[in-house]
């Protein structure tokens, strides 16, 4: 475990090293902001898992949407759909 004198000894050695930029300053700095939007189709395995989670999806949860909880649901199969497309590794 790290103790005080080592937090103390480290930021000594690592401070002359160390950039402290203020986000103001940077931001005047940076050129114009630009994205490029590439369309890919999915590899059988994304396709395969997003079928899977699209079936838990009812259609009729979509329309009664009462209570914080179904809509807490709802929101995480979302982020399950998002993640099969962009990292389908992580299931």
């Amino acid at each position: 475990m790290i103790d005080e004198k080592h937090i103390k000894w480290l930021h000594k050695v690592l401070k002359p090293f160390m950039l402290w930029r203020v986000k103001a300053d940077v931001e005047s700095e940076l050129g114009p902001k630009w994205e490029i939007d590439i369309k890919c189709t999915m590899t059988y395995k994304q396709k395969m898992i997003y079928q899977r989670l699209k079936n838990k999806l009812h259609f009729k949860d979509l329309l009664n949407i009462e209570n914080s909880a179904k809509m807490e649901s709802l929101m995480n199969l979302v982020m399950q759909l998002r993640k099969v497309c962009n990292h389908p590794e992580l299931f």
